[in-house]
């Protein structure tokens, strides 16, 4: 699957309300409300800790990939494999990527033999908006949300324009990228392409047997949505984002003979909604997503994901500030691989129910799922969250929530690893938080703690997969917006521990503090942004310390005229030497030093 286009641009400035942030908002009646927590929050009365980064966001930041963009906010790291492209690990909270649920508009995507989404396959270039929850949601969406849900957005249309950008950057970097979106009187559609190539980096610091060489990385993706409105009451939504690249890399066992990996997504969601009633809403929700990956080398091997998703939503307005929203889901997996997996297939079916009340003084959020997999068995989870309005600058929210990780093919039923009787993994999390708004200043600090057990792991006894573990996960999270000399700034910061129970070793690749610092400045038709990150250290899973960093990124935008404008981004301004993952005790997966790049774009 070979889509030889492009699309956009990227991001900008963490913008903050009481105890959800955002970025920059182009109709904050629009933008504010967050359609993932389903229902009437907005970022304003969220009961949740959330996030959003709407699309002006996404284009001042110029991030490359969506976990670059994810990491700017308190509680999520990641962990990659050298460079643009490689396998990237996204912790939210301190719990890997396969107890986050990730959703493209609404449809559930990722590989099940992993049992994660690989985010760094999806061009931001593509997206116009992110929501981020943090915390237990499998009271709304079932297996897999232990540490949240993350949903991107995929651009739909509107007004008649299009726009052409073309990218250059260090390490013979190359981007090309187009939207054109229209409307008429009853429908709307937006179609875009992204190409990208560039040499890239050395992956690893092994020097040896042809492992000194650059590791390059190429895409191509499209993206297509559109809407249209039958009547006043009722719309039908389409969106399709397709996605193909080719990742090379080393061979950390041995001689390079040039490893390479192509990765194709597909994931099309097919939405109708209707307002039945003054009071009722009837939402629908298709969904398709094939997820592979075909490596090369002296060890060939092919991984497929299909998943078909139904989902069906009601959601009733009870009063002016009460909402009950009630629906059921299905969706099956199935596998196709160049292993013997003896089960290829497997369902899921769910219902669930939330009552969502939000008063001027007080608010409550009430969730409750029930899920029968065919692989697993059974789980009902839900969660609770209140909210009190102390004074009309401050709140005091307060949650409790269960969740569970389904296992994956992999870890089911892998060869001569799989365990078929492997249970789901569980947690319960509590989360205490406090947000104020004063003006100029918002702010928001939140602890919780997660406990789950049934972790998945090896039982060097049986030499299979097994639920052997128990982790205890704790953190303090800060964030605050504010005005400075008309410089909007924004500070987060979190410290986390994280570590096994039964042997008090902490848990790997999960920095134990971290804290960014944004700040932007708009001067006439130029817009300057600098961004700080700093980690602690961290470690790897033999308890071999990685230690942390510091970076500095600069970025500007010159607007040249009402339909061109510049961009222009330098990363890691020091060229600091750092790492994020370890390959055995003496050698790194290396980061890239100081790296720019430019771009020009042109809209009509």
């Amino acid at each position: 699957m070979i889509f030889p286009l492009k699309s956009s641009l990227a991001l900008c400035c963490l913008a903050v309300s009481p105890l959800a942030f955002s970025q920059g908002s182009n109709d904050p009646a629009i933008e504010q409300v967050l359609v993932t927590a389903k229902g009437q929050q907005t970022l304003d009365n969220a009961l949740h800790t959330a996030h959003i980064f709407t699309l002006d966001d996404i284009e001042a930041a110029q991030v490359s990939d969506i976990p670059a963009l994810l990491s700017k906010i308190a509680g999520i790291s990641i962990s990659d494999s050298g460079g643009r492209g490689s396998a990237t690990s996204v912790f939210v909270r301190g719990v890997s990527g396969s107890q986050t649920i990730v959703l493209i508009d609404g449809v559930r995507v990722g590989s099940a033999t992993l049992g994660a989404a690989a985010l760094n396959s999806y061009p931001i270039e593509a997206i116009e908006r992110i929501e981020i929850l943090k915390g237990p949601f499998s009271g709304l969406y079932g297996a897999d949300a232990v540490g949240g849900v993350i949903q991107l957005f995929t651009k739909k249309g509107g007004d008649g324009r299009g726009a052409v950008s073309a990218t250059i950057g260090s390490n013979s970097l190359s981007e090309v990228d187009f939207a054109l979106s229209g409307a008429g009187s009853n429908y709307s559609f937006h179609i875009a392409g992204h190409s990208e190539d560039t040499d890239g980096i050395d992956r690893t610091s092994i020097l040896t047997e042809g492992n000194d060489d650059e590791d390059g990385f190429a895409e191509d993706a499209i993206s297509i949505g559109g809407q249209l409105q039958l009547g006043d009451s009722s719309t039908i939504d389409l969106s399709i984002l397709g996605t193909d690249n080719l990742v090379e890399f080393d061979n950390t066992f041995g001689a390079d003979p040039g490893l390479q990996t192509e990765n194709s997504t597909l994931s099309t969601a097919l939405a109708f909604n209707t307002q039945l009633n003054d009071t009722l809403k009837w939402a629908t929700t298709l969904g398709l997503n094939e997820d592979e990956a075909i490596t090369n080398g002296a060890f060939p091997s092919e991984f497929k994901t299909d998943r078909n998703s139904l989902g069906s939503e009601f959601t009733w307005a009870a009063s002016a500030s009460t909402m009950l929203t009630f629906g059921a889901d299905y969706y099956d997996e199935s596998i196709t691989s160049s292993n013997d997996f003896p089960i290829t297939e497997r369902d899921n079916i769910g219902a669930f129910a939330q009552v969502q009340s939000l008063g001027e003084r007080f608010g409550t959020v009430v969730s409750l799922r029930y899920d029968d997999n065919s692989a697993y068995g059974t789980n009902t989870n839900g969660s609770i969250a209140v909210n009190l309005n102390v004074s009309d600058d401050i709140r005091l929210i307060a949650s409790y929530g269960t969740a569970f990780v389904a296992p994956s093919f992999n870890y089911l039923y892998f060869p001569f690893f799989g365990n078929p009787d492997l249970l789901p993994e569980e947690s319960e999390s509590v989360e205490l938080s406090i947000a104020g708004n004063h003006g100029a200043v918002d702010w928001r600090v939140s602890a919780y703690q997660t406990d789950i057990e049934n972790l998945f792991s090896f039982n060097p006894v049986t030499f299979l997969a097994a639920n052997v573990g128990q982790a205890e996960i704790k953190g303090v999270e800060a964030e605050i917006r504010t005005s400075v000399a008309n410089w909007d700034v924004s500070i987060q910061a979190d410290a986390l521990s994280a570590e096994d129970v039964d042997s008090g070793i902490e848990l790997d690749d999960r920095p134990q503090r971290s804290a960014s610092l944004t700040a932007a400045k708009e001067i006439g038709p130029l817009n300057l942004q600098f961004d700080v990150r700093s980690e602690s250290r961290r470690f790897d899973n033999r308890g071999t310390q990685i230690s942390g960093y510091a970076l500095l990124d600069i970025s500007a935008v010159y607007q040249i005229s009402e339909s061109t404008r510049i961009s222009a981004k330098i990363d890691n301004l020091f060229d600091k030497e750092y790492t994020l993952n370890l390959i055995g005790s003496s050698n790194r997966y290396n980061t890239e030093g100081r790296h720019a790049k430019l771009t020009l774009r042109y809209s009509f």
